[in-house]
């Protein structure tokens, strides 16, 4: 078969920095097949580039390498791992190569994440016969940073306390082989520890046990000072510390705190029946856990403090718009009485003072949609858009605007009349009482079952350099005037939000000064045959 078929566009060169005395390397593509060998691989393998390259890397290990190996079960781990896809790092193997002589390799293999190669693995054979003493050591390191990363992946991903607490303990468990574990958790007054989550812990030590006084001891040792505590049995017998294993069944025991911000929260409990003790990076391994299970906890505070501090804003912003309302009704009713009474100057003031209430009730509206947006995920339906225009046209009668009707069915909400209002209120605003505003619906021809929608006024129009950042929070783009800066911001995140997408052009091109043309598209409903929506 030709190897190019599998990644056509990707040089074997780029792999050759991958090459290092003492390690054979295999690059498989995403179909699993040796991509690229270099010349020590093939030694291990005993085979020729044109017995290996464009073949089944499983097969490739199953007739070649297999063989060689001392222990039939490796050979099963190794196959059962390449046809699961999954990374492994460290299996020490056993291989007598074709002279007969025992070699020491270690095997692991990762898979490329990101970049152009993404999706392809590298297999690495890496000859450890005259290092294996040295290189135990880095092993067990690299074996300690997996499992911590691991624990970190699962402290990132949990979506709540309960789900970090019980993943993290059965991550730990699964990972270093412990017997049993539990999470403790302090009350808010800092004074018993209470079982959050446990495995494997023999049901009459959970009776006496669900919530530990953490003042006595050994527990104030974990739970005050914040020191880990390494239990073993020391052969004198009749030691509180030699009762609690015997109540678990155990032999050790490491009560690790959990720590978030140095402070303490909680503790959790590993216990081992076979193991004799603890050495020192095991130790250090367990005391990081806590700390990053404690970094989760801190983080999942964190977030109900921001809940709670979000529904408490929710509220202020509820009972504020409420009262606001009302209040904006009771002085419009005053006004429109002053509006009636009053002539001259007097009515003048009158209709300005109704023209600031509206402008704040348009605020206030510009605030619960932006809200809307932001709580309520999109529930799109067909929208019979001309209706929508032709309402938006008669919520301002104090405008000139040409509208020629159509008949497209468009995917939105509720929210799509706020575009048109935003959208004419802004050329009204800025374009005066004679500006002219037309709007017009036309098939999209860059994009399949979409229409273009404009919105154009003669008005003063928006510069050049104005027109990228528009749609941006607080932004004006006219030469004149004011406002809160929300209606076009809003405007963008609702197209946005029923997606098409928004730009702005000169009415006339090359003539800003002459107005301004806003554009932009919408999903348009596509009736089947047997009249059933098609998205």
């Amino acid at each position: 078969m030709n190897r190019a078929d599998s990644i056509s566009t990707i040089s074997q060169e780029a792999f050759r920095i991958l090459d290092e005395p003492g390690a054979g390397i295999l690059v498989l593509d995403r179909k699993m097949q040796v991509f690229w060998a270099n010349a020590f691989a093939m030694d291990i393998l005993c085979a020729r580039e044109e017995e290996i390259l464009g073949f089944d890397a499983r097969r490739i290990l199953d007739a070649r390498l297999a063989p060689l190996l001392q222990e039939r079960d490796v050979a099963r781990r190794l196959l059962a791992t390449m046809n699961n896809g999954t990374e492994m790092s460290g299996l020490d193997l056993s291989v007598q190569d074709s002279r007969g002589e025992e070699r020491r390799i270690v095997y692991s293999s990762r898979k490329i994440e990101q970049g152009t190669f993404a999706g392809m693995w590298v297999l690495c054979m890496r000859d450890v016969t005259d290092r294996r003493p040295a290189n135990e050591g880095l092993l067990s390191s690299n074996r300690q940073l997996l499992v911590l990363n691991q624990i970190m992946g699962v402290s990132a991903s949990s979506l709540s306390l309960d789900e970090l607490l019980e993943a993290s303990l059965s991550k730990t468990l699964d990972l270093l082989g412990f017997d049993l574990g539990l999470t403790y958790l302090l009350n808010p007054e800092r004074t018993i520890a209470l079982t959050r989550y446990h495995r494997g812990v023999p049901e009459n030590y959970l009776a006496r046990n669900r919530a530990i006084k953490v003042h006595h001891w050994p527990w104030n040792f974990v739970f005050v000072a914040g020191q880990p505590r390494y239990l073993d049995l020391q052969g004198e017998g009749g030691t509180i510390e030699e009762e609690i294993l015997a109540s678990l069944g155990i032999s050790t025991l490491a009560c690790i705190p959990i720590l978030a911000e140095s402070v303490v929260v909680g503790a959790l409990f590993l216990g081992s029946r076979k193991a004799e003790g603890f050495r020192d990076e095991e130790r250090r391994l367990l005391e990081a856990i806590g700390q990053e299970i404690g970094s989760g906890v801190l983080r999942s505070m964190l977030h109900k403090r921001l809940e709670a501090a979000h529904r408490e804003t929710n509220l202020y912003l509820d009972v504020m718009t409420h009262d606001i309302k009302n209040a904006e009704n009771v002085a419009n009713l005053y006004c429109d009485l002053l509006l009636d009474i009053l002539e001259g100057d007097a009515a003048q003031y009158a209709r300005k003072l109704k023209g600031s209430i509206r402008k704040s009730s348009g605020i206030l509206q510009n605030v619960s949609t932006i809200r809307r947006i932001h709580q309520e995920p999109p529930d799109v339906k067909p929208v019979h858009l001309g209706r929508v225009i032709r309402a938006g046209i008669e919520r301002t009668p104090e405008a000139a605007i040409s509208f020629d009707g159509t008949t497209a069915e468009v995917w939105a909400d509720d929210l799509l009349p706020e575009v048109f209002t935003n959208l004419i209120g802004n050329a009204v605003k800025f374009g005066g009482p004679d500006a002219g505003i037309a709007i017009r619906v036309e098939d999209c021809l860059e994009e399949d079952h979409a229409v273009v929608v404009t919105v154009e006024d003669t008005g003063p129009g928006i510069p050049d350099e104005m027109k990228e950042t528009i749609f941006d929070r607080f932004r004006h783009g006219r030469s004149r005037g004011c406002g809160e800066g929300l209606g076009l911001y809003i405007v963008g995140m609702l197209v946005e939000r029923y997606g098409g997408r928004i730009w702005v052009e000169d009415r006339v091109e090359s003539r800003p000064d002459l107005g301004a043309s806003f554009k932009f598209t919408l999903r348009e409903v596509v009736h089947g045959e047997a009249g059933e929506y098609e998205e």
